[in-house]
């Protein structure tokens, strides 16, 4: 599933390669099967899109936000289209030559010869058009990525919970799913079964610390590559998903548990349970 370091690679590839998708011009669009578009009709969705300009491409954890101009590019008509990738979603920036993927779900017919497509084989990718960003935006915490120390400490003092489930709460800190949660607890030595409120000032402290080393080095490496969804993430996971095979640190045995119905990794060696 796309998390942070996935959702930030299609950034960084949709506004900073070559070609970019900043400034480019919908000239229409094509949508495939009834289940992607949320907010409004399939007509209307196309219609207020037609003839609009991206102005940039950023996120705020999984959640992906163009921001689009209309054809007179007056700023105070801005508006957004967002998008959750969920499990399998793609988006990608290819010539107008290429033809329809058999998963595609929504085509973007560009100018300069582009279309920007959503490819999801699941089917649970969502795409909707907002005027306000606060809509999409007032139930999520701040990104796990950018949110500092003191405000991710003052956050978690709020808490009382396991710490895997804290951390797959997007209002507490948005971004962070099954894969990096269990990467992140790894990294800080901490039991995904230990409560919040057992952690002393030091071991918050750790956990912060590991939240941003373990997003960042995945941000760095286009995120991981799990399942073939995205293939040019190279991530290396320690635990998530290798149940039954050796820590790369200590040589126990990976343990896999459900907590909170999410399949979860962990050495029971180095990370220590603190209640």
């Amino acid at each position: 599933m796309p998390e942070l370091p996935e959702v930030e690679s299609v950034v960084r590839a949709l506004s900073a390669s070559s070609p970019s998708l900043i400034g480019c011009r919908i000239e229409e669009g094509v949508i495939y099967g009834n289940n992607v578009i949320f907010g409004c009709s399939k007509d209307e969705f196309l219609h207020r899109l037609r003839h609009a300009y991206f102005n940039s491409v950023t996120r705020h954890g999984k959640y992906l936000f163009f921001e689009l101009d209309t054809a007179d590019n007056r700023k105070e008509r801005s508006f957004y289209l967002v998008i959750h990738l969920r499990m399998t979603g793609r988006l990608s920036l290819v010539s107008s030559s290429e033809i329809k993927a058999q998963h595609t779900r929504l085509s973007l017919l560009l100018d300069k010869d582009l279309i920007l497509r959503f490819d999801d084989p699941r089917t649970f990718g969502r795409a909707w058009l907002v005027d306000d960003l606060s809509i999409v935006t007032k139930s999520l915490g701040p990104d796990a990525l950018t949110v500092t120390a003191a405000k991710f400490k003052a956050r978690y003092a709020f808490y009382k919970r396991q710490l895997k489930p804290l951390l797959l709460d997007q209002s507490f800190v948005a971004g962070i799913g099954n894969i990096y949660a269990d990467e992140i607890l790894f990294r800080a030595g901490l039991h995904p079964l230990t409560n919040s409120s057992d952690l002393e000032s030091e071991e918050v402290q750790s956990l912060y610390d590991s939240v941003h080393s373990v997003l960042e080095e995945a941000v760095e490496a286009k995120g991981a590559n799990i399942d073939g969804v995205f293939k040019a993430g190279s991530f290396a996971v320690k635990v998530y998903g290798r149940g039954g095979e050796q820590c790369f640190v200590c040589g126990s045995t990976i343990v896999r548990i459900r907590v909170g119905q999410r399949g979860t990794h962990f050495c029971p060696v180095c990370q220590h349970r603190g209640d």
